[in-house]
Parts: structure tokens; sequence; C-alpha cells
């Protein structure tokens, strides 16, 4: 079960590597980049980790 959704309400809303997503209704939230250039990600080569997770493809960096 995910999060409750905020259009529809219902435990569907789960994450995505650029933010959430709700299976029921398909309402889409997405979170705006971390504040200038980020390190750079070993599995996609962008320059979007930010606190320890890639913004771009949902990498977890330790």
């Amino acid at each position: 079960m995910g999060k409750n959704c905020p259009k529809c309400k219902k435990p569907n809303f789960f994450t995505t590597p650029t933010g959430g997503k709700c299976t029921n209704c398909g309402y889409e939230m997405k979170h705006p980049p971390g504040p200038g250039k980020g390190t750079k990600c070993m599995n996609c080569g962008k320059y979007t980790v930010f606190n320890g997770k890639c913004n771009s493809c949902g990498a977890i960096h330790k």
C-alpha cells in the first residue's frame, strides 16, 4: 500500500525517481531539483544527486 493520494484520497500514491504517482487516478507530483548542481550519479552520469539520491534515475548513493 502506498500513501494517500492528494487528489483522489486513495492509498495508491507511490514514490518514483522524480517525485510520486497515483496508480488509481494518474495524478503525478514532481519535486524540483536541488539547489545548484548536484554530485555526479554513477548510474546515469548526470549531476543530479542530492541527499544521497539521484533525482534523475532514482539510484541511492551511500
